[in-house]
Formats: structure tokens, C-alpha cells, sequence
């Protein structure tokens, strides 16, 4: 039996970790790269990527050296550069504390600052300038300089949760410029400067002034610092995905193919190619594997839907697609001016909604970089928040009830209820959006949105060796094909049915690898009833 107390899945104190025996995946020769060195270093990571653990993990390092890293990567490493050398780290979560206003924010700064003042003998600065916690921290630095490390997590919490209001915004701005400047006058007198955040602001007016910043996101090796790669997940979760696997009832196999389906696929520079699973997310999974394959991480909130919705709601011409796929230059990929006008696919990336996605041409030598979904649970994240918009209401318990059906139809493989459902989604758009019901493509769209909401693992467009079908839902060992026909009139009806059904056989759709028990399905809709009106398994 796997102890599940092993999973550090609340845990983002290195030591904590450690000392409880709990499971650390060990990337921290990655960490030496960058922390032998000094002058200030900045990542950005989407939420609940392990930013907190990471600072943790630096805070340890160099306040108590390898005292705690016994066995990992960067013990010998770092004993031999830094000779048992230890500092006075000062470590700033700016997500750990409440505030209202910069100045509440100033005094929160200030009180943390004055915990660490309190036990040096110097002579603080007067100041009666608007703000105190940035001389505060130069005082502490004068007083031993070299002999201090500066840690500051999340750095743009205050930016992010102040959206709504552009005036605070940017008050909250103004302040971190003034900070961050305070911290590149003391860059060269602290042996280790470190700062995360979600959003890069590495070229805007918050990092204006720190302009000697170093940003690992810009560097390919650092690219997998943070999450899990697939070598990891059978390393160090091989016990708990066959635990999970036995209480769901599957094969190993299918569980790691199942969370790389719904928890990986984020790749966070074009010239790295290891894809990273959530670890968030994993570690939430492999705890309660009982409750499925949930979607934790949009669960744990955030603020960034807001301007996402906005997004979502502009491109409601084009459904669907937009958010699917997007073309981007890999100039493009790091912008981030602002959060009011970044290009918002840029803001999608950065915060993980959207992963990197390169195609190679063979015709024209080149590259393409393409950003879409990185999993099945950011494409239900997305999906929920593209249903809100586009029928201006929140997911409703009608939605959830479908949802749930929907899984069910397809475990039970229960046909006739199944169609009943793809109704009663299609009738769901069809008085609120007047698009639904003029091409086959909307309403597969819409039946495609259905089955991400429900975190059922669907594909548009599939290609095989004849063609594209219409939907491809996979299934733990089956597969379902969809070709959809959509019909103007009644007497259209049986042409179109005979029409999906030869396509399924002549074209062999869902004949790919990996091979599953397979099961093809034409579905015709009439345009005037609003419903599907003819269906056929097909032999």
C-alpha cells in the first residue's frame, strides 16, 4: 500500500519536505546554473507551478547551505563553491499578506522588513517620503553588505488582483517601479537576488530600473525547472499511478496516458522540447485518485479570467477556433508590456491557459509556432469560460448535470441516451447564438465544447490515411468517431445519412495509433428542428 503522505501536495516548504520524508523531484542541478552566480534573477511560471517551493528551496540553500539537500543533484555542486558559506536571507511573498492600498502595502513590506532589523545594531534612515520599506531595506543592507539574499515571491500579486481597477493598478505599478529601483541600487552589495511572478514585465516600467535583471524564462535549459517531466512522473510516481490505476479499475499504462492527457503539455521556450505536467495538478490526482481526473488547477482560482472572458468574447465570430489554435512569431512569444496591452494571446501564454506548439514545414524548411491548450483540463477551463460568454450566463447545475451524463453514456455505452444529450446541448446555442444551426461545423463545435466542459477527451479534425473526421472522443481502450451531417430540409435527411455513414467506412476514420476497440457513429441534424433527427451506428 502507497503512502499517500509521501505527495507533497500542500507542501511548499523545502524543509517541511525533507525533514516528512515527502517526495522532492529533483531538479536542482538547474538550480546551481543559476544561483552560484549573483546579481538578480527573475521566472515567470503560471500558478501553482511550484514558484513557492522553488524560493523555499533557494531559502534553505543559502541560509543553512546542503544542511537539507542530502542526496540531491546540487549537494556536491554547491559544497564545492561555496564552502559551507551561509547568509541572512530576506524572503518577500507578496501573496502572504493582506492589503488595501500601496501605502497598506509599503506597511506590510515594512513590518517584515523590521522582524529582520530587529536583530542588527544600525542606524536607520529618516524618511519622509511617501513610502519607508524600500530605505528600510537599504539600511539592512548597508549594515552587512554581501552578507544578505533577497527573496521575493509572486512579485505581481498586488498588479494582478487590482484588474478591475486601473487606478489602483496603476498606484500598485508606481510602487514596484520605486521598489525594484531600490533593489538594482543594492544589487551589487547582496551575494543573491531571486524574484518570481506569472506575468514577464521584464521590459515595462516595473523592471525599468532593474535593467541588469537576468530572466531564466528567456534562457531554453531553464525551460523545465519547474513541473514534471514524463522521466519524472515514472521516477518518482511509478507506486501512486499504479495505485491510482488499480482504484479506477484500469491499466497502468492507460492511468500515465490519462494524466499526460489531461495534466501535461506545457512547454514553456521554442528551443526545449520537454513537455512539463502540472505538478499541482498531479499531486492533487495521485492524493485522491478516487474522485477521477478532475480539473484542480482552474479550481484553485485566480485572477486572470477576467481579462481572458474579455478575450473569449471577442473572437465569438469565429467559435472556438481562435481559442484552439493561434498562430504566433517566436519574437512574440515573450512580449509583455503591460497587462492592458499585451497582445492577449501573449497573456494567455505567460499564465498557462495556452502552451507552445512548434510545426516544422517540410516544403519550406521553416518552423511554424502555434499556441493551443497544453491539456484536456485548461481546455475545459477555457471552454467553461467560452460557454459563459457566449450565452452571458455562468455554467448552470443543468450544465453539470450534462456534463456528468455525458461520461456516463460513454462508460455504459448507452447510444440512444447519448444522442438525447448532443440535443440537448444543441438546443442549449440554438436560441441564443445565430450561428448555430448554418454549417455541421458549428454544431460540432458546440457538441466539442460539451465534452471539454465535461473533461471528456475529444478531437476535431482528426487526420488518418483517407481523411478528416468530423470528432474523435477517446475513451480508457475505445474510441468513438463522429461524422456529423447538418440537413437545410426534412427530404435531405436520408441522402446525408447514407452520406456520413459511407465516409466512416470508405475513409476508415478512427483506424489510428494507438489502436482501440472502435466505434463509428453517423449523426445527421436538421436545421429546422434544431436536433439531430437521424443517427446510425455503422458496422
Amino acid at each position: 500500500m502507497v503512502d499517500i503522505r509521501r505527495l507533497p501536495r500542500a507542501n511548499n516548504s523545502f524543509e517541511e519536505l525533507r525533514i516528512n520524508n515527502q517526495i522532492y523531484v529533483d531538479h536542482s542541478d538547474l538550480i546551481f546554473e543559476f544561483a552560484y552566480l549573483s546579481g538578480p534573477n527573475f521566472l515567470s511560471r503560471p500558478r501553482r507551478f511550484g514558484k513557492s517551493l522553488l524560493v523555499s528551496t533557494l531559502e534553505s540553500l543559502f541560509s543553512h547551505g546542503t544542511k537539507f539537500f542530502k542526496g540531491l543533484k546540487i549537494e556536491k555542486l554547491w559544497n564545492e563553491s561555496e564552502k559551507g558559506k551561509t547568509y541572512r536571507v530576506i524572503h518577500l511573498d507578496f501573496s502572504s499578506f493582506s492589503y488595501i492600498s500601496p501605502s497598506d502595502f509599503d506597511a506590510k513590506i515594512y513590518d517584515l522588513l523590521d522582524k529582520t532589523a530587529g536583530d542588527l545594531n544600525f542606524t536607520r534612515t529618516k524618511n519622509s517620503g511617501t513610502y519607508k520599506s524600500d530605505a528600510l531595506l537599504k539600511d539592512i543592507i548597508a549594515s552587512d553588505p554581501r552578507d544578505f539574499v533577497l527573496l521575493i515571491d509572486e512579485y505581481d500579486y498586488p498588479l494582478t488582483h487590482s484588474l478591475g481597477d486601473k487606478t489602483l493598478f496603476e498606484a500598485y505599478r508606481d510602487f514596484l517601479q520605486g521598489f525594484f529601483g531600490a533593489i538594482k541600487s543594492l544589487s551589487g552589495k547582496m551575494r543573491f537576488i531571486f524574484i518570481t511572478g506569472v506575468g514577464r514585465f521584464a521590459k515595462t516600467s516595473v523592471f525599468s530600473q532593474l535593467n541588469n535583471l537576468r530572466d531564466l524564462g528567456l534562457e531554453a535549459k531553464f525551460a523545465h525547472l519547474l513541473g514534471y517531466t514524463e522521466e519524472d512522473m515514472y521516477q518518482y510516481f511509478d507506486e501512486y499511478v499504479e495505485n491510482a490505476a488499480v482504484i479506477l479499475n484500469i491499466s497502468k499504462e492507460e492511468c500515465f496516458a490519462q494524466i499526460k492527457t489531461h495534466y501535461d503539455g506545457y512547454r514553456f521556450h521554442a528551443d526545449n522540447e520537454i513537455m512539463l505536467h502540472n505538478p499541482w495538478s498531479v499531486l492533487n490526482f495521485l492524493s485522491t485518485p478516487e474522485q477521477g481526473f478532475k480539473n484542480f488547477w482552474y479550481e484553485t482560482g485566480g485572477s486572470y479570467p477576467t481579462l481572458i472572458a474579455k478575450y473569449i468574447k471577442s473572437i465569438q465570430e469565429t467559435p472556438l477556433e481562435t481559442l484552439k489554435k493561434v498562430r504566433i512569431s517566436k519574437d512574440d512569444l515573450d512580449i509583455f508590456y503591460d497587462y492592458f496591452d499585451t497582445p492577449t494571446v501573449s497573456l494567455l501564454y505567460q499564465t498557462g491557459y495556452l502552451s507552445l506548439r512548434p510545426e516544422y514545414v517540410d516544403d519550406l524548411a521553416i518552423t511554424r509556432y502555434f499556441l493551443c491548450p497544453p491539456n484536456l483540463e485548461v481546455k475545459s477551463a477555457l471552454s467553461k469560460l467560452y460557454l459563459k460568454q457566449v450565452r452571458d450566463t455562468p455554467i448552470t447545475e443543468d450544465d453539470e448535470d450534462t456534463a456528468v451524463a455525458l461520461k456516463a453514456d460513454f462508460k455504459k455505452q448507452n447510444f440512444e441516451n447519448l444522442i438525447k444529450h448532443f440535443n440537448v446541448i444543441l438546443n442549449s446555442f440554438g436560441f441564443d447564438n445565430k450561428v448555430a444551426f448554418t454549417d455541421e461545423r458549428n454544431c460540432r463545435d458546440f457538441i466539442d465544447l460539451a465534452m471539454s466542459v465535461a473533461g471528456i477527451n475529444s478531437r476535431k479534425e482528426v487526420i488518418c490515411a483517407e481523411g478528416r473526421s468530423d470528432l474523435i472522443v477517446e475513451m480508457p481502450g475505445k474510441r468513438y468517431v463522429f461524422e456529423f451531417k447538418l440537413a437545410k430540409a426534412k427530404a435531405q435527411e436520408e441522402k446525408l445519412l447514407e452520406e456520413a455513414t459511407e465516409q466512416c467506412n470508405d475513409k476508415h476514420y478512427g483506424e489510428i495509433i494507438p489502436l482501440k476497440e472502435l466505434t463509428r457513429i453517423a449523426v445527421v441534424i436538421n436545421a429546422e428542428d434544431k436536433a439531430i433527427s437521424q443517427w446510425r451506428i455503422v458496422d
